[in-house]
């Protein structure tokens, strides 16, 4: 890991200014000396420090590239040594990215349990823009999902913070790093069956292999969970088995999802393509007029 880091470093640097990198103070070269060091925790405080001050274009790219590497340690879980309350069992921060044919949309969500219950959770962009404020109800204190609304993109690399208050009045917060979108489509269809899957470009990865999700919905209006699905985490499949199903109209999607942590909180970036697709599918061949055959 180290080695990879410095030569990380190296071709981050401007011709001769190597031996100069580590003597400024500011954050930048904090997180840069800390990652060195093999201190990825301390180096993730610098990061979100380095991301409060004044930066340059090259600098928000170099920091974006650095939170990369970090994770590549392990996937992430040593980013950050703060842990979830008690109260909170866990937190889900998800990217998504959903490709029809007639258009391309974006979400952004924050799933979230608890035993005891949330009241409140707020998401901010720094250094004030408020992304998502929502008091919650008793029918979904338990078990909650928020979205960002009106994304007309992804949403960016940067330094974000998340706020929850349990319904006793306990409060938790939590710095968080978005890495960069994902700027390869990754899952595209070939057909209304089929679909092609990129092959991985990290065979080394300390993530977990993307998987696969699939479902089918019926296209009732009201009708929001699905008749079928299925998720596979190897051999991921690139055609619609076949489903048992009444003749008739779906909306089919496919996900890859792939995941990282920081911390005790779990991100997930999403790929996804919908479409419907008519079932079951008739063979013409077997439709049409054997020899022979008026």
């Amino acid at each position: 890991m180290k080695q990879a880091v410095y030569l990380f470093l190296f071709l981050m640097l401007p011709f001769g200014s190597s031996a100069a990198w580590f003597s400024g103070s500011d954050a930048l070269t904090s997180a840069h000396q800390r990652l060195l060091e093999g201190n990825t925790a301390q180096s993730f405080e610098a990061m979100i420090e380095a991301w409060q001050q004044e930066k340059t274009d090259t600098e928000q790219r170099h920091l974006t590239e650095l939170l990369s590497l970090a994770i590549s340690e392990d996937c992430g879980r040593s980013l950050s040594t703060l842990s979830l309350p008690k109260w909170l069992q866990a937190v889900v921060i998800r990217r998504e990215t959903v490709q029809t044919p007639n258009r391309v949309y974006y979400q952004f969500s924050i799933y979230g349990s608890s035993d005891s219950g949330v009241a409140n959770v707020t998401f901010s962009e720094w250094p004030d823009t408020k992304l998502v404020v929502s008091n919650l109800t008793p029918d979904n204190a338990n078990r909650f999902k928020l979205d960002i609304e009106g994304l007309s993109g992804a949403v960016h690399a940067g330094l974000y913070k998340l706020e929850l208050t349990s319904t006793d009045g306990e409060s938790w917060s939590s710095w968080v790093l978005v890495s960069q979108p994902e700027p390869i489509q990754k899952i595209s269809w070939k057909d209304s069956r089929s679909w092609r899957i990129a092959p991985p470009t990290d065979l080394k990865s300390t993530c977990p292999r993307p998987f696969l999700s699939m479902n089918l919905y019926q296209t009732d209006v009201g009708q929001d969970a699905p008749i079928w699905s299925d998720e596979k985490d190897k051999n991921l499949p690139t055609s619609l088995p076949v489903i048992d199903v009444p003749n008739g109209q779906y909306w089919f999607s496919v996900a890859l999802i792939e995941r990282r942590w920081q911390g005790a909180i779990l991100f997930e970036d999403v790929q996804r393509i919908a479409r419907f697709i008519d079932l079951p599918d008739i063979d013409l061949r077997e439709l049409s007029l054997k020899p022979n055959q008026e």
